[in-house]
């Protein structure tokens, strides 16, 4: 048996002559062997895991330096991003590199300090809201209150014109025309700008005759073209049909206001006004407008300013031709609702040529058409109106308006008289003025209504609120008219609900 080499030695030295006795001695000394042989197959594991496992330390503790670094680095880089970030009046982040409880701090002071500029920033917008409503409010009333004498003003100028002046009373009548006119169009821009503002600047559809409408535009600013010494041509498109269904309120405001544009910003020169038919289709047709002038023209530097509220070409323009620079907003806001936009080709000192084209529904042109038509005898035919008004010139005018297109007029000084007299009268239509004392026009309709569903009423109002058409509809009225009172409008819508 071969035994193990520490084993054999001491065998060797101590039984030379290989003879080992007794039989148990012989087992004890194999036990001896096997457990040296044991020893060493365990010491020859130590030693091989333990190499291994001094390989790997080295390998992870190199993985872990590269770790330690690549961390280091990445809240250098973090820091560097978050220090541009955080508010300037904080305290800067330390050198130390490997500190993110530092970071988590700084985030945390950062986060607290953004939800306090949150609050403050919802707290502003609510002051903001309610500034801009109280603005609105404030608008409204003054509206109210300055378009209620000038109502008296239009119209008494407008009875005065009837009444054939002397020659040398046209010429100051007409000065208070056009003086009352331009106020009325501050206040009508002023006004509308606020409505589309809040987004309460509704169109309305209805037919209308476009060739009318472009010619009494036209006609409305010949007076100021010649006073500048200016020619005005119309040319319409033969092609183009004459009924056509949606606002001709809106769509007159942008070309009036295209065309007094023209004329104001031309002296001794020439405007065109023309209507060309772009495109025909089975139910639609493509209307373009061009409003071409021979007058100062827009540097380009100028010319993007022009669209933007408040705002004209230069300081001097203010100066020298007045106004409130809100005309050519409104009029892009305005095409805007209608799809389409402004364009505009101009030359400092050879003129501007303003352009849009519209796309409208074609309706029938039907002469007996209740919404439109053209006002050759002005006689409402002895109709009976009941008119509840209760300022004194209001009433003069309007009486004398209505009497003058035959028509018999009774006045009721507040909203519960007019209620009485409704019990006890015979009335074709009622124009109902909406603030009145004892009880204003509001509760009188719906006090009407309670036993009259079928009388036509029609509110007369100097409020130009965004909300009237939803209150006035509410109340039961079928619709309503602005002041100051437009004649021509006026009795078009008069008439309207008379027949």
């Amino acid at each position: 048996m071969a035994y193990h080499k520490l084993l054999q030695r001491q065998l060797n030295k101590y039984a030379a002559d290989g003879n080992i006795t007794p039989e148990n001695f012989q087992r004890l000394v194999e036990t001896v062997n096997e457990s040296y042989l044991a020893f060493e197959k365990d010491k020859e594991l130590s030693d091989h895991a333990f190499t291994v496992s001094q390989q790997e330390y080295v390998e992870i503790n190199s993985l872990l330096r590269e770790e330690v670094v690549l961390r280091q680095l990445s809240i250098q880089k973090l820091k560097s991003i978050l220090g541009h970030l955080v508010s300037e009046n904080k305290e800067s982040f330390t050198e130390r590199d490997d500190d993110l409880l530092e970071i988590v701090d700084q985030l945390n002071d950062e986060i607290n300090r953004r939800k306090e500029v949150e609050e403050q920033l919802l707290l502003a917008k609510e002051e903001a809201e309610k500034a801009n409503i109280a603005k609105s409010n404030f608008l409204s009333v003054i509206s109210h209150e300055i378009r209620t004498p000038l109502n008296a003003v239009i119209g008494m100028g407008h009875l005065l014109h009837k009444n054939q002046p002397r020659p040398d009373q046209v010429e100051n009548l007409n000065a208070l025309r056009i003086s009352a006119d331009n106020l009325l169009v501050l206040i009508n821009d002023i006004l509308d700008f606020n409505k589309i503002e809040a987004g309460k600047l509704d169109l309305e559809e209805a037919p209308f005759n476009v060739k009318k409408l472009v010619k009494d535009i036209v006609r409305a600013n010949t007076n100021g073209a010649n006073e500048r010494e200016n020619g005005i041509s119309l040319l319409i498109d033969d092609k183009i049909p004459d009924y056509f269904l949606g606002d001709s309120l809106r769509l007159g405001q942008v070309l009036n206001n295209l065309v007094s544009n023209a004329v104001k910003f031309t002296q001794k020169g020439f405007i065109s006004v023309r209507v060309d038919l772009a495109e025909l289709n089975a139910g639609t047709a493509i209307i373009k407008f061009s409003v071409i002038d021979t007058g100062v023209g827009i540097s380009s530097e100028n010319l993007r300013g022009i669209f933007l509220p408040f705002m004209q070409a230069s300081s001097s323009t203010t100066r020298k031709y007045g106004g409130t620079g809100l005309g050519l907003a409104i009029t892009r806001k305005i095409l805007q609702l209608l799809n389409s936009d402004i364009e505009v080709e101009t030359k400092v000192g050879k003129g501007s040529n303003f352009f849009f084209s519209v796309e409208l529904n074609i309706v029938a042109a039907d002469p007996a058409n209740p919404y439109q038509y053209d006002i050759i005898d002005f006689d409402l035919k002895q109709a009976r109106i009941l008119l509840a008004e209760d300022t004194m010139f209001n009433v003069l005018y309007a009486t004398q308006l209505l009497e003058s297109w035959n028509s018999q007029v009774k006045v009721a000084e507040n909203g519960a008289l007019a209620v009485e007299m409704m019990k006890t009268g015979q009335f074709d239509l009622v124009l109902m003025d909406l603030h009145m004392p004892v009880m204003d026009g509001y509760t009188a309709t719906v006090k009407i209504r309670e036993f009259n569903a079928t009388i036509p009423i029609i509110a007369l109002t100097a409020s130009a609120t965004i909300d009237v058409r939803e209150r006035v509809t509410e109340a039961g009225m079928q619709d309503y008219v602005t002041k100051p009172l437009n004649p021509d409008d006026f009795y078009v819508k008069v008439r309207r609900y008379l027949s």
